[in-house]
C-alpha cells in the first residue's frame, strides 16, 4: 500500500500509508510519497502493466479459454485503458479469483497477485 503526505489546515501527516481512494475521500492536500519500500507487489497499476506481468503462458491460457469472460478479461487488459487499478478493488481481486478457477494462474500466483502486481526482487 502507498504513502502519502497530508498537509492541509489543522492536520499535519509526514507519512500515512492508504489507498488512493480513501485519500480521495478523505483529504484535499496530500501529496503521493511512493509505494512501501518493503513491498513486494505494487498495489496501484495500469490494465497494460497487468497484463505484462502475466507470464506468455499465461496469457496464452487466458486468450484461448473456454470461459468467454476470461477471454474478454484478457482482451480488456491488453487494450492498456487509461485507467489506474487498485489491488483491493473488488473487481480485481474477482478477476484474479476468475484466473484461478480457470487455471490460467496456480493457486500461489493467485495469492500473490491478490496483493498486487508481483516485482521482481
Amino acid at each position: 500500500m502507498p504513502y502519502y503526505k497530508v498537509d492541509q489546515p489543522g492536520l499535519y501527516m509526514y507519512r500515512i500509508q492508504a489507498t488512493a481512494e480513501h485519500m480521495a475521500s478523505t483529504y484535499t492536500n496530500y501529496e503521493y510519497l511512493g509505494p512501501d519500500p518493503d513491498s513486494t507487489n505494487k498495489t496501484e497499476f495500469s490494465p497494460k502493466e497487468l497484463y505484462n506481468s502475466f507470464t506468455p503462458d499465461e496469457i496464452l491460457l487466458a486468450k484461448v479459454n473456454s470461459d468467454p469472460a476470461i477471454v474478454a478479461q484478457a482482451a480488456l487488459l491488453a487494450e492498456g485503458r487509461d485507467v489506474v487499478i487498485n489491488s483491493t478493488d473488488a473487481g480485481y481481486q474477482s478477476a484474479i479469483d476468475r484466473f484461478e478457477a480457470a487455471g490460467v494462474i496456480t493457486a500461489d500466483r493467485a495469492a500473490d497477485y491478490r496483493q498486487g502486481i508481483p516485482l521482481e526482487v
